[in-house]
C-alpha cells in the first residue's frame, strides 16, 4: 500500500507538466487527493523542495537495492559507475514529463546553491555506492567531473525516445570511459554546454 507521501508525489509529478514544478502545483495535487494544507505541510514541511528530496530517497534506495542484487564485485569500476547510472535513469523513467519543469524550478537564481548541493550528494551516492574509497584530492575530482556527466546524460536521456533507452545507456558507456580515460573537464563542459543548447532549442521550437 503506499504511503501518504508518495500519494501526494504521485499526484505532483503527474501535475507538473501542465501546471508546472511550483508551490501552487503541489497544493492543487494535495486539494485533488481531499489533503488539507496542514497535513501537506506535516508531510512535506519545506513543500516542493521536500518533494524533490522524497523523489531522490525513493530513486536512490530502488537503485541501491538493485544493484546490491546481482554480483557487482566482479565489475570494474568504471563499468559499477555505468551501471548505477542506468539504474538511476530506469527508475527516473517515470519522472521524464515532469522533469523538464523540475530543472526551471532548479536553475532559478535562488535555488541554485541547493541544486549544486543535491548535484553533489548524487555524484557522492553513486561513487560510494559503486565502492570508491577515495579520501585525498580524488574524492572531489571523482564527484565534480561525475557531476558534469550526470547533467549530460540527464540532458541527452530527456531527448531519447530510442527503445529501453538504448540510446542513453550507450552515452552513458561513451561518457564514463571519456572521464575514466582521461577527458578533461573542459571537454566534458563543452559537450554538456552543446547537450543544454540542443535541448533549450527543441524546447523552444515545441512552443513556436
Amino acid at each position: 500500500m503506499k504511503s501518504k507521501q508518495e500519494k501526494i508525489a504521485n499526484q505532483f509529478i503527474k501535475d507538473v507538466p501542465k501546471f508546472g514544478w511550483s508551490r501552487d502545483t503541489l497544493l492543487g495535487s494535495a486539494k485533488k487527493l481531499k489533503v488539507s494544507t496542514s497535513n501537506l505541510a506535516k508531510e512535506f514541511p519545506n513543500f516542493e523542495a521536500d518533494i524533490l528530496k522524497f523523489i531522490i530517497s525513493k530513486n536512490n534506495n530502488n537503485v541501491e537495492k538493485s544493484y546490491k542484487s546481482f554480483n557487482h564485485e566482479r565489475l570494474r569500476m568504471r563499468d559499477r559507475i555505468k551501471t548505477i547510472l542506468e539504474l538511476k535513469f530506469e527508475n527516473n523513467q517515470y519522472l521524464k514529463d515532469s522533469l523538464p519543469e523540475m530543472l526551471k524550478s532548479l536553475l532559478r537564481p535562488g535555488n541554485i546553491i541547493s541544486s549544486l548541493k543535491l548535484l553533489n550528494q548524487n555524484s557522492d551516492f553513486i561513487w560510494s555506492l559503486a565502492g570508491d574509497n577515495s579520501n585525498d584530492f580524488n574524492y572531489y575530482s571523482k564527484r565534480g567531473l561525475l557531476s558534469i556527466v550526470y547533467l549530460s546524460i540527464l540532458i541527452y536521456w530527456l531527448n531519447d525516445s530510442s527503445d529501453k533507452m538504448m540510446g542513453t545507456k550507450s552515452f552513458i558507456s561513451r561518457a564514463v570511459d571519456n572521464v575514466v580515460d582521461g577527458m578533461s573537464k573542459f571537454k566534458q563542459l563543452s559537450i554538456l554546454k552543446t547537450l543544454a543548447q540542443n535541448f533549450l532549442d527543441k524546447k523552444n521550437k515545441s512552443t513556436i
